[in-house]
């Protein structure tokens, strides 16, 4: 692949631009956990996106070695800090909304587990390609005692079918790359070492042919 340039580092998040207009957003904090810091973090990268010039497209991935995507909220975070959570995860719908109505394609590039919030910045996408053989994506509620909270829901029925909402939420199914592509939780299943290359080729065949410069 070409050289990219280095747009934003902080804490296992990083932001790359590739010659062609391809940015592509690498989460590699672990788990990728849904807390206040990653929130804050992620917030800080997708400004930077929402400012590029045209052509742009976004990726959005795991580490290489990494294998979550993201496992969704930071339960542990959220058991100490319960008056802070509600904040947090309304913070959250925020930069999901920033996502989904983003001025250029974005493609989630799923390498690993998506669980919960991670399944959520996914769908937030306008393309969702995952790696074969390895990696569930899943609504974590169910076995967490959770309800759906409210933007997750409105995200999620605006992006699935009734089935397949229904089967996810109220079994906690753990959906192999397969099972989702069946069920149309993503567009298309690749092995891994295919997976960058074919969302960076999904990237660029979505660049606007003619941009409103911004005023």
């Amino acid at each position: 692949m070409p050289s990219t340039k280095l747009l934003f580092e902080e804490d296992g998040i990083t932001l790359s631009s590739y010659p062609s207009g391809v940015l592509i957003l690498i989460l590699n904090r672990g788990p990728n956990l849904f807390n206040p810091s990653f929130v804050a973090s992620l917030s800080s990268a997708i400004a930077i996106v929402e400012e590029a010039s045209h052509p742009k497209s976004l990726v959005i991935t795991g580490g290489e070695n990494n294998k979550f995507f993201s496992n969704g909220l930071d339960t542990e975070w959220m058991l100490q800090h319960p008056k802070e959570t509600s904040t947090m995860i309304e913070t959250g719908w925020k930069l999901l909304a920033r996502i989904l109505v983003m001025d250029c394609r974005t493609v989630a590039a799923i390498n690993g587990h998506a669980f919960g919030a991670g399944l959520f910045l996914a769908l937030a996408c306008d393309f969702r390609i995952m790696r074969t053989k390895r990696g569930w994506l899943n609504f974590p509620e169910l076995n967490l005692g959770m309800r759906l909270a409210k933007g997750f829901a409105e995200l999620s029925k605006a992006k699935l079918s009734a089935p397949t909402l229904r089967e996810g939420v109220l079994t906690g199914k753990r959906y192999t790359s397969a099972e989702a592509l069946q069920a149309g939780m993503i567009d298309e299943e690749v092995p891994l070492e295919e997976l960058r290359e074919r969302a960076m080729e999904l990237a660029e065949n979505g660049f606007a042919e003619n941009s409103i410069a911004r005023s």
